[in-house]
């Protein structure tokens, strides 16, 4: 019985063993706290271990190793801060504003600084739920905090260490399960009511997801690359993005549309091969169990027959006369690049197990250098100190919307011991609308539920009980955060409870109290979203040319007869990434407001052009490395000479526009030739009506 895709994701994956890993972490500093302090004083340095294993995400260990003590800086400052305000409100007040504003303007840092910016707020919200009226007992909170996140970090590394080698493999089949949704998106092209435009943009936003899991194997096992089996998995990381080259290169022409709109044997072909990618996705799968659940003796089906009907119904097609040439052509280009997608498949179980294969696979390429890299520089904080910049905006919404939620907690009677509106808020809002309705909308489905489980768990009364559920709780938080926010909601919100029960039973939280409060902190996080806003509308021009530019890198490496494999790779990695960001862009347009999505037509129409554009690109390139010896280096040179020329005139929108027409075939070319001459040709076309296609829908601005 074959496991649903969606699910598969649930039950492995690397999450799930870093999700365990912060759990027993966390679970080790409690022990040892309430065992040097007692049960109060250990539970506040649990809560402060809680807070640091925010930022305790799967990253190799020398990042790690910088992030780690950074969270812990963030976290005790918070906690000292409003320890110290502790008693006044109007002075408690400012520093939950300051505060908030501070942790918004953290995300200038990038991406992974995000959960820097949560814990921040959840130290500060902590703080303000601790069980002390005095100064000496906030203090005293936030000295045992400090302790608990400081001990936490050298258990975490420990962790880390001892878990990484199985954490490299569990990340290699991340990324082929990954590669198998794509190839699943993919094989939507092929059905007759395909929409070219709204298909496209469900694959890239599926290669956003592929690309995301792909850092993050990147960076577990090239730290590691000096180590065996490091380098197999390397090589097979390096076979899995060749087979996407391939997979990508079988939209050049809008192929699968011309299978699938065809007559006759040709939606006989397009029903075939949307069969077989799916099939090839399912056999992705079961490879991905295996890596993690045998290690060794992996297998990969043969789909030779599947391939062969296919060339046996093209050559029928062909035979009874009257075919439509493009028909033909495009079958023909299928099955040749995804019979070379799939014999980069077959090889991953030889790449994994012979580190012989894996060095001659890697040959000419310093995979170092794919490493994603931690950059932690104060000055992107201080570019962002204005109002134009979202990040700015963003810090001004947080802090205004956390000033907010105090006042309602100091002002309105029923809400005075509502701390739980600040963290309903800090966990909610995001830099943009849609990140932020989202997490609303998930929110409050997961603490309604997570409120729920709580109630009936206290009703217990075992301590026993509790404490076990709140470490399940924490390892189930921490591992779903990116895959199902609901889920980590309703243990985070088991997990809250649960903890401020434990740190003091006489202040028992009422659950009914808490869903109150969580209905108030996601309505004021939404409402504070509307101000000064980022609607996607606004980055989307200049993501856009941004992607236009790693387009043109990229095609300025791959137009070329001789490019090193490691150029061609660095160059591949950021036209992947700027393609992330547009699938990224395009998901969270779908969720502003109607009024503000005035330009999505346009815009999905551009992203549809730009993987057609990128898939020309990748076609001309495999065909220079699969049949360079059929070719001739002179003609071909030059060829890509005037083609790259004409391509890089066409992706640079600030240029003037150059209608470059390649030169003529000379006399008796190899036929191989005026098929290379052909796609050269193809390239230049795709480029201009993407060119077009921008300068139409965005003008000048996309330029600026």
């Amino acid at each position: 019985m074959r496991v649903k895709p969606k699910f598969l994701k649930y039950f492995f994956g690397h999450h799930i063993l870093n999700g365990v890993a912060v759990a027993v972490s966390v679970l080790a500093v409690g022990l040892a706290a309430v065992a040097l302090f007692g049960f109060a004083r250990g539970m506040a340095a649990a809560l402060g271990a809680l807070c640091v294993s925010i930022a305790d995400a799967s990253t190799p260990f020398s990042a790690k190793l910088r992030i780690l003590p950074l969270a812990w800086a963030c976290a005790t400052v918070a906690a000292l801060a409003t320890a110290f305000a502790g008693g006044t409100p109007l002075v408690e007040g400012a520093v939950v504003i300051l505060t908030g504003f501070a942790a918004g303007l953290l995300i200038a840092l990038g991406r992974w600084a995000i959960s820097l910016s949560v814990l921040t707020l959840i130290s500060m919200v902590f703080t303000l739920g601790a069980p002390a009226a005095t100064l000496a007992g906030r203090l005293d909170y936030a000295a045992m905090a400090a302790f608990g996140g400081g001990l936490y970090i050298p258990v975490a590394l420990a962790l880390t260490r001892v878990s990484d080698a199985s954490g490299r493999r569990i990340t290699l089949a991340e990324v082929l399960r990954e590669f198998a949704s794509f190839l699943r998106r993919v094989a939507g092209f092929y059905r007759r009511d395909a929409d070219e435009g709204e298909v496209c943009l469900k694959v890239v936003e599926q290669q956003a997801s592929f690309a995301d899991h792909l850092q993050t194997a990147r960076g577990l096992i090239i730290s590691a690359a000096d180590r065996a089996e490091a380098t197999r998995l390397i090589a097979a990381l390096a076979a899995v993005l060749d087979a996407f080259d391939g997979m990508v290169s079988t939209l050049a022409d809008h192929s699968p549309l011309r299978l699938a709109q065809g007559s006759g044997a040709g939606v006989s072909l397009a029903a075939q091969m949307n069969l077989l990618l799916r099939e090839t996705a399912h056999d992705l799968d079961a490879l991905a169990l295996e890596l993690v659940v045998r290690g060794e003796s992996l297998t990969f089906p043969d789909r030779a027959a599947e391939l062969d009907r296919f060339s046996q119904t093209i050559a029928a097609l062909e035979a009874r006369g009257g075919a439509d040439p493009q028909v033909l052509r495009a079958a023909r280009l299928t099955r040749a690049r995804v019979g070379m997608a799939l014999s980069k498949l077959a090889g991953l179980p030889a790449l994994v197990a012979s580190g012989e294969a894996a060095a001659k696979a890697l040959t000419g390429v310093d995979m170092r250098a794919f490493a994603p890299s931690l950059r932690i520089s104060p000055g992107s904080i201080r570019r962002a100190l204005r109002l134009s910049s979202p990040v700015f905006r963003h810090a001004a919404r947080l802090s205004l919307a956390l000033g907010c939620g105090y006042a309602l907690t100091e002002t309105v009677p029923g809400l005075k011991h509502g701390n739980w509106i600040l963290l309903t808020i800090a966990v909610i809002m995001r830099a943009s609308y849609a990140a932020t309705r989202q997490r609303r909308d998930q929110r409050l489905v997961g603490t309604l539920l997570g409120c729920g489980a709580a109630g009936a768990l206290l009703w217990t009364g075992s301590t026993g009980v509790l404490l076990a559920v709140q470490i399940l709780a924490i390892a189930v938080a921490h591992a779903y955060v990116k895959i199902d926010y609901r889920l980590t909601s309703f243990a985070a919100s088991v997990m809250a409870l649960l903890g401020l029960h434990l740190l003091d039973p006489a202040q028992a939280p009422l659950v009914g109290a808490r869903l109150v409060d969580t209905v108030i902190g996601a309505g004021v996080a939404f409402l504070f979203a509307f101000l000064l806003p980022e609607w996607e509308r606004q980055s989307a021009p200049a993501l856009a040319t941004g992607f236009l530019r790693a387009l043109g890198v990229y095609a300025d490496r791959a137009l070329r007869w001789d490019v090193s494999e490691q150029d061609y790779r660095l160059a591949r990695k950021d036209l992947m990434e700027a393609f992330s960001a547009l699938g990224e862009s395009a998901a969270r347009m779908r969720a502003d407001p109607r009024s503000q999505r005035e330009i999505w037509p346009h815009y999905s129409a551009v992203i549809a052009a730009a993987y057609v554009a990128a898939a020309q690109i990748v076609t001309v390139r495999l065909m220079i490395r699969q049949r360079r010896d059929e070719l001739d280096p002179r003609l071909s040179r030059a060829l890509l000479d005037d083609t790259r020329r004409g391509a890089l005139a066409e992706l640079d929108i600030a240029g003037p526009r150059a209608e470059r027409r390649l030169p003529r075939a000379p006399d008796h070319a190899a036929p191989v030739f005026l098929a290379l001459l052909q796609r050269c040709d193809e390239v230049l076309r795709e480029a201009r009506r993407l060119r077009r296609l921008v300068e139409k829908d965005w003008g000048t601005e996309a330029s600026d």
